[in-house]
């Protein structure tokens, strides 16, 4: 089996999601659709290490506690203290959602795809 070294997190706050959006000048949803956080982990690093680096290079959060959902998708739940230090890159935005809100948004492929196949888990995670 291949190693995957991208993954995607899913974080979420008082029954909401986190998603991110980025710009360049005017608002492109198709060119730059809603996602989740993700990213690239480096050599030897866990999956778990990179999506706590990941979410802290995007938002300023640190998260300690990352859970496995499925294969390459994670999970944690944000606390008032992480909200509380929330920052956003110049060119992004960072907003949280239902699960009903996102099938109204434009979503990269990857964060539609885990949402499509896993609204049931979403629905059942302690969020």
């Amino acid at each position: 089996m291949a190693d995957i070294s991208s993954s995607l997190i899913l974080l979420t706050y008082k029954g909401k999601i986190l998603l991110m959006h980025k710009k360049s000048g005017a608002m492109d949803e198709e060119a730059h659709p809603w996602c989740f956080i993700g990213g690239i982990r480096k050599n030897k690093e866990s999956y778990e290490a990179a999506m706590s680096r990941k979410v802290e290079e995007e938002t300023g959060i640190k998260i300690e506690n990352v859970e496995f959902v499925s294969k390459s998708r994670y999970f944690a739940a944000l606390t008032d203290d992480n909200i509380n230090n929330i920052q956003r890159g110049e060119f992004q935005l960072l907003d949280f959602f239902t699960l009903k809100d996102l099938q109204k948004l434009s979503l990269a492929a990857s964060t539609k795809e885990f949402v499509l196949n896993h609204a049931h888990l979403i629905e059942k995670l302690p969020i």
